[in-house]
């Protein structure tokens, strides 16, 4: 299934470890390997603790790893500094778990989707307002034209989803990180942002990394699949594999 996919995102024996040498330490993840390839979904499930959050950053550059290795298109994440570090930022990003605090509640939701725009490409500010607004609507915000000018306090939960979702998609990342972003969703509200993520990845072909502890979505969404426990990955294999052995 992956063999003539290129493979965009491998994680090496990775170990990350808060106050590191302090009586507090914490051992967040501890060896955990898995790879991600071009156009895939991935879905790193784990009950509450189990690190899967704490990966996602760490794929980001959010966290700095204690041991191991993660590359990006075969360059090593963790020496990526000033111009590198910006592009490989804009080729992955990350859908925050909680909307109401990763949207900026002082800026108007589209000033949000246009910054990201404007920070990664040289365009003016009517051509990233512009963009901005198609976003809105590919990711499917009723009225965009009313609403662009909206501040994120005046939007529901699932609303606010799609904004952080089309903030995500502004810098047309290769690769997805979507830590559980149908938690604090009702049922109906959930399977929206599903079938959004699905047209998302077939329309774009981006790779998807979906962070979940949902294992109804992982079936439903992803082809491989990695289960941590404790900060290590206790599984890992094709969807089929994991689910029915």
């Amino acid at each position: 299934m992956t063999e003539n996919r290129k493979k965009l995102v491998e994680l090496k024996n990775v170990s990350l470890t808060f106050n590191e040498g302090k009586k507090n330490e914490v051992k967040a993840i501890n060896n955990v390997s898995f790879d991600i390839y071009e156009g895939e979904v991935f879905g790193l499930v784990g009950e509450s603790g189990s690190g899967k959050t704490t990966v996602g950053r760490a794929i980001l550059k959010l966290y700095d790893i204690s041991g191991g290795e993660i590359d990006f298109n075969g360059e090593t994440v963790s020496n990526l500094k000033g111009k590198k570090l910006h592009e490989f930022r804009k080729n992955v990003q990350m859908i925050f778990q909680d909307p109401m605090t990763s949207l900026d509640p002082t800026m108007k939701i589209g000033q949000q989707i246009a910054e990201p725009i404007m920070i990664h490409e040289k365009v003016s500010k009517q051509e990233a307002w512009d963009r901005a607004l198609d976003l809105m609507k590919n990711v499917g915000i009723p009225n965009a034209e009313e609403h662009i000018n909206d501040y994120p306090h005046q939007w529901s939960g699932g609303m606010r989803q799609r904004a952080v979702i089309a903030i995500a998609l502004a810098a047309n990342p290769d690769v997805l990180i979507a830590d559980e972003p149908t938690t604090a969703l009702d049922v109906t509200i959930q399977a929206q942002i599903l079938n959004l993520m699905q047209k998302i990845q077939k329309e774009r072909g981006s790779s998807i990394i979906f962070i979940t502890h949902d294992l109804g979505v992982v079936a439903g969404m992803a082809d491989r699949v990695a289960v941590m426990y404790a900060g290590k990955v206790i599984e890992y294999g094709t969807v089929d594999e994991v689910f029915y052995n």
